[in-house]
């Protein structure tokens, strides 16, 4: 799961009271369109500092964003409330259930990195003991969210599909890879084959360089020989001319 924290955005602790929702995940989505998954990433950021910024306000006044968590277009979690706070998002549900929601609007289908986002998540709420069930905005009062697209994919069984198998990937820059796989074999241990007990990564290295040296001290060799043959033809040629014929 790729999942963006509060400190992104440079946000402290959410200020919401403590909850231990349970019960399963209630979807979101946008009053309006947003156009996101034509734009860049940072975008996304920028519509979540402004939904925050909007919920803390004047018009709504609340202690933090509404929500748990969102899930953009790009297949990115981003962290609102986060784990055991109490939801400003759906009354009746804000102890017990957590939300999550989608950024999009009412005509917005969710990309398929989105939904598996959204499937990333669940299966890591999961994991921490929440139940399976997904509910629908308004499930809990009257209100258009989230609206006939995600209602279906609730419905139909889509957002609680379990996200694909991880693919390997490390998680590490080139520098943190080149640390814990070179740097911390600087000593190079001795040669003998991976089965070897004292293997390391650096005997890799070590025994490439020393059989590229073979290769070129034969492939010298063979030059000398080749050489060597053809000054021993040029003997055997002089020695043959200096000879009297054989009678």
């Amino acid at each position: 799961m790729k999942l963006e924290k509060r400190s992104v955005f440079g946000w402290p602790a959410s200020g919401a009271g403590s909850a231990s929702p349970r019960n399963g995940i209630a979807v979101h989505y946008d009053g309006s369109n947003q156009g996101l998954a034509k734009k860049s990433h940072a975008a996304c950021r920028e519509y979540w500092a402004r939904t925050r910024k909007f919920h803390m306000g004047p018009s709504r006044g609340w202690a933090d964003v509404g929500y748990s968590w969102a899930v953009c277009c790009h297949g990115i979690v981003l962290e609102g409330r986060g784990l055991n706070k109490v939801q400003a998002a759906q009354p009746g549900g804000n102890a017990t259930w957590y939300s999550v929601t989608f950024m999009s609007g009412p005509s917005e289908s969710p990309t398929a990195a989105q939904i598996n986002a959204f499937r990333e998540l669940r299966a890591w709420l999961r994991g921490k003991g929440v139940k399976a069930a997904i509910r629908p905005h308004s499930a809990f009062i009257s209100t258009s969210c989230c609206g006939n697209i995600l209602r279906k994919l609730i419905s139909n069984g889509t957002l609680a599909a379990a996200p694909p198998k991880p693919t390997e990937e490390l998680d590490m820059t080139p520098e943190q890879v080149f640390n814990a796989v070179w740097n911390r074999d600087a000593v190079p241990a001795p040669p003998g084959g991976p089965s070897g007990p004292n293997w390391k990564g650096a005997s890799f290295l070590t025994n490439t360089y020393r059989d590229m040296a073979k290769a070129s001290e034969v492939k010298a060799l063979r030059t000398e020989v080749a050489g060597l043959k053809s000054e021993l033809a040029e003997i055997k040629a002089l020695l043959s001319a200096a000879l009297p014929p054989k009678e």
